[in-house]
């Protein structure tokens, strides 16, 4: 299998934002010497010729050749950098990303023991469902996290390029850095972003040594802790609305337990109410998929009524339509709720 044909969107490595700032001189030298003589394409290139480029990293998590090339060229410029000293495991594999937990390096700003580093398939193996209705309304971010306003990349995305496709697949990952940032910054509960790469994001780790965070639609509540952490969820809901942004997959799947805690996680679709058109059928959706969760756990609450009394608080513009394309023919949830409402339509 071609290296290049299956990592095409990696092409060139990332540009990696908060870099620490105690990193050793001899390291700065020796990175400041190598990048004189090579760009970062040709860094790459010349790394991958070399048989032993991967072997040179020993992780303590074993992961398959593919895996680890894979692995190496997402996280191995944040390894220089001392972001941190170890890949202890897979916390999660998905179609879109998977996640790792890391040791912190003992020169990095991170703050607790662990790291989770959060890397995004390459562009090929992602499989978004209707990513286009997402992208409504959100303005295109390089790989510095600033807004796209040159006219020839803008024409390469428009018209869905290779170039095009790699800066949709770079803007995706940097949507979701940057909302994290916005989010953290106002009191949400959502693990602390530290650094954004082209293809990676580093975060707080919900968990321990032993274990990561499960997801909350592993646990069964008693009622007082549900109506408790429900009323959490909310809280964080409205921290969202607060800044202008809908989760738009929001459910007990993407949210982390860990000692009667949660933390919400996964914000790459994240959309603004003002701007998408189809926002308000979104947020409705993120209510349901979380009521229905809490219901099962004693809580009393009506999705619709909460999610009407939400949104108006916040003085969102309501969208009546219903847009078929938003239901997954393939989601449990959501053939459930076409059944219940198909009648009106």
């Amino acid at each position: 299998m071609d290296y290049y044909d299956d990592f095409d969107d990696l092409d060139g490595l990332p540009r990696i934002k908060n870099m620490p700032q105690n990193q050793p001189s001899h390291q700065r030298r020796r990175h400041e010497k190598y990048k004189k003589q090579l760009s970062q394409s040709e860094m790459l290139a010349s790394l991958i010729e070399q048989k032993d480029y991967v072997g040179d990293y020993e992780f303590t998590y074993d992961a398959s050749r593919h895996e680890r090339e894979w692995i190496v060229n997402s996280l191995g410029l944040f390894y220089e950098m001392q972001w941190f000293a170890d890949i202890l495991r897979l916390v999660k594999g998905g179609k879109e990303a998977s996640v790792y937990q890391c040791l912190a390096s003992t020169v990095s700003p991170v703050e607790s023991r662990f790291i989770a580093a959060k890397v995004y398939r390459p562009r090929r193996f992602r499989n978004l469902r209707q990513d286009h209705i997402y992208r409504e309304g959100r303005e295109e971010l390089d790989e510095s996290g600033n807004v796209i306003i040159k006219e020839k990349m803008l024409n390469a995305i428009r018209h869905r390029s290779e170039y095009g496709r790699n800066l949709m697949h770079t803007s995706w990952l940097e949507h979701e850095y940057k909302t994290m940032q916005i989010l953290h910054a106002a009191g949400a509960d959502i693990p602390k972003p530290y650094a954004s790469g082209k293809n990676a994001i580093l975060m707080d780790f919900i968990g321990n040594a032993e274990m990561a965070a499960p997801t909350l639609n592993t646990i069964d509540l008693d009622p007082v802790e549900a109506r408790l952490l429900f009323e959490r969820v909310v809280y964080n809901i409205e921290v969202l609305l607060k800044n202008e942004r809908v989760h738009a997959d929001l459910s007990a799947f993407n949210i982390l337990y860990w000692e009667g805690e949660i933390m919400l996680i996964d914000f790459p679709q994240a959309i603004s109410p003002n701007e998408n058109q189809n926002a308000y059928m979104i947020f409705e959706r993120d209510l349901r998929r979380i009521c229905e969760y809490f219901v099962r756990q004693g809580v009393e609450v009506v999705y619709q009524d909460l999610a009407k009394k939400l949104w108006q608080t916040y003085n969102y513009r309501q969208m009546p339509e219903f847009n078929l394309n938003m239901l997954d023919e393939e989601d449990e949830l959501d053939r459930a709720f076409w059944y219940r409402i198909k009648d009106d339509y």
